[in-house]
């Protein structure tokens, strides 16, 4: 079974074991570059969760971590997405449960717009932005291709997320089939 909820700040460890669990094509489609190791700088970039400007869920299979989908605001009202899966549950269903999992929070949170650069020879990555923002613009720009799209407001009756408070996100779905 996988479990989804929102990853907190400093959650260095699980940062760690799913970048260890990435091949180095995984890394290099996350990262656009061939990435051996995380510098300190971008491992506490990273685990800078604070549920407002950057938002973050994890899933856990069976307790060990198999991915991390973040978004971070910036100044022009835009959301960068991240996601990384590692290798061995790729394909699975975990990347578009974090996605739509990280766009409810980042939704709460009050981003607006997703902004996704992924490479454009990464179908699987498109394929997964599509799937879960179907209305997205695709702006391909030689190696990378943006992938723009507006989150949807969050429901009336959904609080909004203070600093203090960051949103408990939880979801479970059936282990998948062998």
């Amino acid at each position: 079974m996988i479990e989804i909820r929102a990853l907190r700040h400093g959650e260095f460890d699980v940062l760690d074991a799913v970048f260890d669990g990435l091949s180095a094509e995984s890394r290099y489609r996350r990262f656009h570059a061939p990435v051996r190791r995380l510098t300190a700088g971008t491992r506490t970039a990273l685990a800078a969760v604070d549920g407002h400007r950057h938002v973050a869920v994890a899933a856990f299979a069976d307790g060990r971590p198999v991915g991390i989908a973040r978004l971070i605001a910036d100044d022009t009202g835009r959301s960068d997405l991240g996601v990384e899966v590692v290798d061995d549950e790729q394909r699975s269903g975990v990347g578009t449960r974090l996605v739509r999992a990280v766009a409810g929070l980042a939704a709460a949170a009050g981003h607006r717009v997703v902004d996704a650069e992924v490479l454009s020879t990464n179908r699987a990555a498109v394929r997964l932005v599509l799937a879960v923002f179907p209305d997205a613009t695709a702006f391909p720009d030689g190696i990378t291709t943006r992938l723009v799209a507006a989150l949807p407001a969050p429901a009336a009756q959904q609080p909004a997320l203070s600093r203090r408070e960051p949103a408990r996100v939880i979801e479970r779905m059936a282990p998948r089939a062998a």
